[in-house]
């Protein structure tokens, strides 16, 4: 019996040895092979979306989303300004959408932006001042064009960076985020940092290789919190080398500022449906690789009110401005009594006339003979049959 039960012994404990020996084998062959969650999105074609932050502390300074289309290689930088008013459900109360801003788990604050902007954002990369100029050090600096020069404090010496095209290294681009000018206006804060962003990615895709290093890693992981890992970051970086710079869309939230309990706080135009609309067909554009695609093509618009309605130009004005319309003109029309609108192509371009008149789904579109005197390249003409955002 003593004989029989050693060798069930020796069975067994062989047994189990091959049984640990191919698992050990499947968990090698398992992280071999298996594909990052970026590398999954890239092969699939699919939209990546990047949520960047910056916090000062407790407080979140900047919140960036990038979007890009590895199809077509193009990109988009959204700003989400701290200060939006939106109704926060957990809180119960309308408060600013960064109330729920934690730098030590930001998935709540992360699943309201994604809300906000209507687009998945599965990725995030949050840097506190010191991490950043930690990863700008990382790259070997970073370039941006600043308009005017920036005069700073610095540990009590003044530093100057000049305007032009400048070379920041991380503790110049600690100063370059930092620097608070009262006579800065919001829209050129948010365009500073938002060129800032695009500096950072265009560094991160030209340094792809270096990033690559596993000796990099723990010094990477110290200059900021993300929930991609290694192998999803170096994919990040090595796509978004492809990245066509001259093709950034930038996109901002347009709304109206009002006092709640003491805060100012921006309400997008219509609830943040045209918002989310505008993002929409920024996505959409990403997509596109249509060699006649003239959706990054610049068009002037010029809106004339031909309605009794107050304000109605202006509030249109405003609509386009959040498809990136440059709205050049917006005023009252001779006649105020115009029953259907109008889209008229100043130019002799109906792709760009279409254009503006699928923002407002207007089907009206009219060609006059090409005037270089027009103010714009088209003029929209409302009528009574529109609502303040689509025609009926």
């Amino acid at each position: 019996m003593k004989g029989k039960s050693e060798f069930f012994n020796r069975g067994t404990v062989f047994l189990l040895f091959i049984v640990l020996f191919s698992a050990g084998i499947g968990i090698f062959l398992y992280f071999q092979i298996r594909t990052d969650p970026v590398t999954t999105l890239i092969s699939e074609e699919r939209t990546l979306g990047v949520h960047f932050m910056l916090r000062d502390g407790e407080a979140l300074r900047f919140s960036e989303i990038f979007l890009y289309n590895p199809r077509t290689s193009k990109g988009a930088i959204i700003d989400i300004p701290g200060n939006v008013g939106t109704i926060i459900e957990s809180l119960n109360r309308v408060d600013r959408i960064d109330a729920l801003f934690d730098p030590e788990d930001p998935r709540d604050f992360r699943t309201l932006v994604e809300g906000f902007v209507g687009l998945p954002v599965p990725f995030y990369c949050m840097f506190s001042f010191d991490e950043i100029e930690r990863f700008v050090d990382i790259l070997g600096g970073v370039e941006v064009f600043i308009a005017n020069s920036m005069e700073t404090d610095s540990q009590g010496n003044r530093v100057l960076l000049p305007s032009g095209n400048v070379m920041l290294d991380g503790g110049k681009a600690r100063l370059f985020l930092s620097f608070i000018d009262p006579e800065e206006t919001e829209l050129d804060k948010i365009g500073r940092i938002q060129k800032f962003v695009q500096a950072m990615l265009k560094k991160m895709g030209e340094s792809a290789a270096f990033l690559s290093h596993e000796q990099l890693a723990p010094f990477l992981s110290s200059s900021m919190k993300t929930n991609l890992d290694n192998p999803a970051f170096r994919a990040l970086c090595r796509e978004i080398v492809k990245l066509d710079g001259d093709r950034i869309i930038f996109q901002r939230v347009l709304g109206n500022t009002r006092s709640v309990d003491n805060q100012q706080l921006l309400f997008p135009h219509l609830e943040g449906q045209l918002f989310r609309d505008s993002v929409r067909q920024i996505n959409a554009n990403l997509a596109s690789a249509d060699s006649r695609d003239t959706s990054d093509i610049a068009v002037s618009v010029e809106i004339q009110n031909g309605t009794s309605t107050t304000g109605l130009a202006r509030r249109t004005r405003e609509v386009f401005q959040s498809f990136g319309f440059d709205v050049v003109a917006f005023s009252n029309a001779e006649e105020q009594d115009v029953e259907k609108t109008r889209v008229i192509d100043r130019r002799g371009s109906p792709e760009a006339a279409s254009r503006v008149a699928g923002i407002i789904r207007c089907s009206n579109i009219v060609t006059e003979i090409p005037d270089a005197s027009a103010p714009a390249d088209v003029t929209v003409l409302l009528g009574k049959d529109f609502d303040g955002r689509y025609c009926k």
